[in-house]
C-alpha cells in the first residue's frame, strides 16, 4: 500500500484549523446571549475554551477572548470562573503587548466586565500586572483600543481608593488627561470617568487629580459650545463634584476655574440629567464655604436652584434641596432669603407628595431645620407654610425609613423651640397628633402660658385644656409630667370646671392669676435622674 500523499495531510491539519475557528466563533456567537450563558457554565465552557488561548492561530485567539468576555459580560457566576481559572488572565495580559489591536480591545472589555460583577481590582493590579497591560494598550495607535482602555481602568479604579493609588504611581495619569485633549468624543467621555472614579475616594487622590492641569480641560466641557453634549457635561460635572467634595481647598480650586456663572446656566438646562448633575456640584461647594454660598444667593443661585426642584421628574431634587440647606444653616441673612423666594410652599409639596423616596422626605426636612433654627421669625414661615404638620405626617407613617423618623422629629424639635408665636404652636394639637410630638408642643407651651394671659384663654377656648385632662398617661411618665407642667398655669378652680362651660367671671381672674413657678425644672420629684424618661431620648 502506498503511502498517502502531503496533500491529505495537510488536509487533516487544515480540518483540525479550521474546526477550532469554528468552534471558538460558535462559541462566542452564543456567549453572547443570555439564553445560552447557563448551558455553557454547565459544560464547562470556561475551562474548554483555555487552552485555545494559546493557538497558534490569532483568529482563534482573539475569538476565544470574545466568547469569555461576552460571558463574563452576562453571567457573574461565569465571571467568578473565568477570574478563578489557573492562570487564565495572568497569561492574556500577560502576552497583549505580542497581539493584534482586536485581541486587546477584547481583553480590555474582559477587564471591564469582570469588574462589573466582582471587586476583582486587586487581583487584576497586583497578581496579572494589569496596570501594565492597560498602559500598552493606552499607547497603542488605534483609537478604539485606548478608548476600551480606558473604560476599562476606570472600572478597576471606582472599586478600591488603594488602586487608583497604584494607577496613579504607574504614570498613566497624564496620558487620561491627555484624552480630554484628543478630537474623538469616546476618548475624552472615558476620560472624564476615570478621573471622576479616582477622583471620589478622597482628598489625596483628588489633589493628585488636580495638580496635573486636570480642571482647565474640564471646564471646557461646561460652555456653551458642548450645550448640546449631554453625556460630556454630566461626567464633567460628575468630576467637578467628586473633586470638590473633599475640602474647602478643593472646593475654592474648582470654584476657582470660573465654575461661575456656568454652574448657575446649567440648572436651568433643558436635560434633566444635567440640572441634576449641575445641583450635585452646587451642594457640594456650599457645605465647605459660608462665602461661597453668599456668592451663590447674589447671582441669584437660589432661583436656580428651585428651578431644579420644580421640573424634577426623573432624578430626586435631594441635592438641590440639601444646597438650600446649607446656604440656610449658614446666617439668619441667608435663610430670609431663601424664604423670600417661596421655596418653603414647594418643601412642603415634597412632605406631603405620595413619593416613594424617603430620603428626599428627610433631606427636606432637615433644610426646614436649617432654615428655621435662627429666629422665632424664621419658623413662624415654616408654621405658616403648615411644614409643620406635613413633618408630623411623615413622622406619624408607619412606613417612613428610620431616617425620615429621626430628621422629621429632630426639625420639628428645632423649629417648635425656636417659634415664639402661640397662636401657631396650639394649632398642632390635633387628635391625631402623635405622642412624642404631643409631649414637645405641651413642653413648650407649658414655657408660654406663664407669659401671657392671652396665651391662657386661647387655650381654653380652643378646648386644649380640656383635651389634655382627658389623656390617661402613666402615673410618673413623661407625658403625665408635661400635663401637669401645663396645669400648674391654672388656677385649679378653672381645672376643675374645665369639662364643662367656664363663666365669663371666672375666666377675669385667670387675667390676673400668677402661675407657679415652672413645674419640670422645680419639682424634686422630677429632678430624680430615674424618676421618669423620655422614651424618644
Amino acid at each position: 500500500m502506498s503511502p498517502p500523499s502531503n496533500y491529505y495531510v495537510q488536509k487533516i491539519f487544515d480540518t483540525y484549523a479550521k474546526s477550532q475557528l469554528t468552534f471558538v466563533q460558535n462559541f462566542a456567537g452564543h456567549a453572547a446571549k443570555l439564553e445560552y450563558v447557563e448551558c455553557l457554565s454547565k459544560c464547562n465552557a470556561v475551562e474548554i475554551v483555555q487552552p485555545l488561548l494559546d493557538n497558534i492561530d490569532p483568529e482563534v485567539r482573539v475569538n476565544a477572548v470574545l466568547g469569555l468576555t461576552m460571558l463574563a459580560g452576562n453571567s457573574k457566576k461565569c465571571a467568578k470562573q473565568i477570574l478563578c481559572a489557573d492562570n487564565l488572565l495572568k497569561k492574556l495580559l500577560g502576552q497583549i503587548a505580542n497581539e493584534n489591536k482586536c485581541y486587546k480591545k477584547n481583553c480590555m472589555n474582559l477587564i471591564r466586565n469582570l469588574s462589573k460583577h466582582l471587586s476583582c481590582s486587586e487581583m487584576i493590579v497586583n497578581e496579572c500586572d494589569g496596570i501594565h497591560a492597560i498602559l500598552t494598550c493606552m499607547k497603542d495607535l488605534d483609537v478604539l483600543v485606548r478608548e476600551v482602555a480606558l473604560q476599562a481602568i476606570s472600572f478597576i479604579a471606582g472599586q478600591d481608593p488603594s488602586i487608583s493609588q497604584v494607577i496613579i504611581k504607574s504614570g498613566i495619569l497624564p496620558q487620561i488627561v491627555q484624552s480630554l485633549r484628543e478630537e474623538r468624543h469616546n476618548l475624552k467621555l472615558y476620560g472624564l470617568s476615570t478621573l471622576s472614579e479616582i477622583a471620589k475616594h478622597n482628598q489625596q487622590l483628588a489633589k493628585q487629580i488636580v495638580d496635573v492641569q486636570t480642571l482647565p480641560n474640564v471646564i471646557i466641557f461646561l460652555s456653551t459650545d458642548y450645550f448640546t453634549d449631554v453625556k460630556l457635561q454630566v461626567n464633567a460635572l460628575a468630576l467637578m463634584k467628586n473633586i470638590a467634595k473633599h475640602s474647602l481647598s478643593l472646593t475654592e480650586i474648582v470654584v476657582e476655574t470660573n465654575l461661575f456663572p456656568e454652574i448657575l446656566l446649567l440648572m436651568a438646562h433643558p436635560v434633566e440629567s444635567i440640572r441634576f448633575n449641575s445641583a450635585e456640584v452646587v451642594y457640594e461647594i456650599v457645605k465647605h464655604s459660608i462665602q461661597i454660598s453668599k456668592m451663590i444667593v447674589t447671582t441669584g443661585g437660589i432661583v436656580s436652584l428651585l428651578n431644579v426642584i420644580l421640573k424634577s421628574k426623573e432624578y430626586p431634587s435631594t441635592p438641590a434641596i440639601l444646597a438650600l440647606g446649607c446656604i440656610s444653616s449658614v446666617s439668619p441673612l441667608l435663610a430670609t432669603a431663601v424664604i423670600k423666594s417661596k421655596v418653603l410652599k414647594h418643601l412642603t409639596a415634597i412632605l406631603k407628595s405620595d413619593l416613594d423616596d424617603d430620603y428626599l422626605k428627610a433631606s427636606t426636612a432637615w433644610t426646614l431645620e436649617m432654615i428655621g433654627q435662627h429666629s422665632s421669625k424664621h419658623s413662624k414661615s415654616i408654621f405658616t407654610c403648615h411644614a409643620m404638620s406635613a413633618m408630623i405626617d411623615v413622622y406619624n407613617n408607619t412606613s417612613s425609613t428610620h431616617e425620615a423618623h429621626c430628621k422629621c422629629k429632630n426639625a420639628i424639635q428645632i423649629i417648635l423651640n425656636k417659634c415664639e408665636d402661640f397662636s401657631v404652636i396650639e394649632k398642632l394639637l390635633t387628635p391625631s397628633i402623635p405622642i412624642q410630638i404631643m409631649i414637645d408642643v405641651l413642653l413648650k407651651i407649658s414655657k408660654m402660658l406663664p407669659k401671657s394671659f392671652k396665651a391662657r384663654r386661647i387655650f381654653i377656648n380652643n378646648g386644649h385644656l380640656k383635651m389634655i385632662q382627658n389623656l390617661k398617661p402613666e402615673i410618673n411618665s413623661y407625658l403625665y409630667h408635661v400635663i401637669k407642667s401645663v396645669n400648674c398655669c391654672f388656677p385649679e378652680n378653672i381645672l376643675q370646671m374645665v369639662a364643662g362651660e367656664i363663666p365669663e367671671s371666672i375666666l377675669k381672674k385667670l387675667d390676673n392669676f400668677v402661675p407657679k413657678s415652672q413645674y419640670l425644672l422645680n419639682d424634686q420629684d422630677i429632678q430624680m435622674s430615674n424618676s421618669f424618661t423620655n422614651p424618644d431620648k
